[in-house]
């Protein structure tokens, strides 16, 4: 019998998070997109919400983003997103990082 193996996933995509004085910000910079909660837990989901939406959205008008030179860079990122058949499958890709906002 063999033993079970825990197979690691390369990250792709980084979440910066930081506490702004009292809201929690995601920043996930690969593909440019922010959030901004309440708990560090709501802004975790609420950019893997916003992950999930902006590939489904890239795919959907595919040649304009993918013609969009501040957007076309963003497909290689688009392709592992939607491969993804599960959050924990998407969570795989990220890589959080914890900080604090300083201006």
């Amino acid at each position: 019998m063999e033993e079970p193996r825990i197979l690691i996933q390369e990250k792709m995509l980084s979440v910066l998070l930081a506490l702004d004085g009292v809201k929690y910000c995601a920043y996930c910079p690969e593909l440019d997109l922010v959030t901004e909660m309440n708990t560090h837990e709501e802004a975790i989901e609420d950019m893997m919400e916003a992950i999930k939406d902006y590939a489904e959205e890239f795919m959907e008008d595919f040649n304009r983003y993918s013609n969009s030179p501040n957007r076309a860079h963003h497909l290689p990122y688009i392709k592992a997103v939607s491969s993804c058949k599960t959050d924990w499958e998407l969570r795989m890709f990220i890589e959080i990082k914890h900080g604090l906002v300083h201006v």
